[in-house]
């Protein structure tokens, strides 16, 4: 075989395994990519906006039941550019680089859920039918959440989250607050996902329908 075909041939192999579809994001994050993130989470700008919704799947409102609004998928790189976006007065590079020091390459799922028509803050049940009325109403538990279940899967594989977490939210009303909803967080290890398989979260909603947020690693960074 003549040496220039095969010089051709190798360089032709180390575009393909150079490809953006041969792997899914970056992990672990150089330096230069930190720094990179660092400065476009600083813009707070369209850019900036444009760049996190690839990481986001905002969702319908559904006919009955509470809506999953949102879910969020971000990758190590996603994560630094949000934290650089929360943080502005004092923030350097240096913090950024210190901060992915401190929280590894970890892979972060968010899901929102708010409430509805259909499934709100309150709940109807059944009272005393001496009292005259049929039904009452109580306040929904704000862990009400944990009656949901919440999966990812790097193609057709559960993968298992490090820790999850999550919380009711609020909003005010007058001089006290109503439950508008929660907020979900699942945390897992970025070097067990995938660098080629779609990733899909699903939520499974009691005594409704399954939700499920597709994801295109490929189109990731």
């Amino acid at each position: 075989m003549p040496a220039s075909f095969r010089r051709c041939l190798a360089i032709l192999a180390a575009a393909l395994l150079l490809s953006p579809s041969s792997f899914a994001f970056d992990s672990p994050l150089s330096d230069h990519a930190v720094r990179e993130a660092y400065f476009l989470g600083q813009r707070r700008d369209e850019k900036t906006a444009e760049f996190l919704d690839k990481y986001r799947r905002h969702l319908p409102v559904p006919e009955s039941g509470p809506w999953i609004s949102t879910v969020e998928l971000f990758t190590p790189y996603a994560e630094a550019v949000e934290l650089s976006r929360q943080r502005s007065f004092g923030y350097s590079a240096q913090d950024a680089a210190g901060d992915y020091r401190k929280i590894g390459d970890r892979l972060r799922v968010a899901i929102t859920i708010e409430f509805t028509n259909s499934y709100g803050s309150l709940i109807q049940e059944k009272t005393n039918q001496r009292s005259g009325s049929a039904h009452g109403f109580t306040f929904r538990s704000p862990d009400f959440w944990k009656d949901f279940s919440y999966r990812l899967f790097d193609g057709d594989e559960l993968v298992e989250p490090l820790e999850m977490h999550g919380n009711a939210t609020f909003r005010t009303v007058g001089d006290g607050t109503e439950m508008t909803g929660a907020l979900i967080v699942l945390l897992y290890d970025a070097e067990k996902i995938s660098s080629t398989a779609d990733a899909a979260v699903v939520v499974d909603i009691p005594d409704a329908k399954q939700v499920v947020a597709p994801f295109d690693l490929a189109a990731l960074r």
